[in-house]
């Protein structure tokens, strides 16, 4: 037995040679920083903005045209006219979560199409970072790291710079 382990400590020193002899260099990314604190992100969120603020008016009207009908129906003495006021609640009430519901829906949809193109654009730039400064591995969750090895601001800068000081992303 004693024969066989100094045989493969000389073995493993020989594997792990030309690994020791090479200095691996790792790179950190803080991801939820990048995600939330560049322009590039800001901009993606001000163009769904944009982009579906018609539509949220239009379910916020909707939305108070139901209660507006709601509050209606307890002062309504007449029955037929009851009736006729409570079937129009009940079909606008059923056309706005219909409306509310598909709204959410590409919302949520849009948004992930967004965060999937912005996700490829951020791999491609580290991917590229790497290769230009010859990092072995840049790691993104980390529970310690040192701002030695953080290139997070060479991908914020390369995201278009920080987002403005006044933008808070929803």
């Amino acid at each position: 037995m004693k024969r066989i382990l100094p045989g493969m400590t000389l073995f493993c020193a020989i594997a792990l040679q030309p690994l020791a002899a090479q200095q691996v260099r790792i790179g950190y990314i803080d991801g939820p920083r990048i995600e939330n604190n560049t322009k590039r992100s800001f901009d993606v969120a001000e163009l769904l903005r944009r982009e579906f603020s018609a539509r949220e008016q239009e379910v916020r009207n909707m939305e108070t045209r139901v209660k507006t009908l709601q509050s209606q129906l307890p002062g309504i003495k007449d029955p037929r006219e009851r009736e006729a006021k409570e079937r129009e609640f009940q079909a606008t009430a059923q056309r706005y979560e219909q409306n509310a519901r598909a709204f959410v829906d590409d919302l949520e949809r849009r948004k992930a199409e967004e965060r999937r193109k912005y996700f490829q654009e951020v791999t491609q730039i580290v991917n590229q970072l790497a290769a230009a400064q010859k990092f072995d591995l840049v790691v993104q969750d980390a529970v310690f790291a040192s701002k030695a090895i953080d290139v997070t601001e060479q991908v914020i800068k390369a995201l278009g710079g920080p987002a403005p000081k006044a933008a808070s992303k929803p």
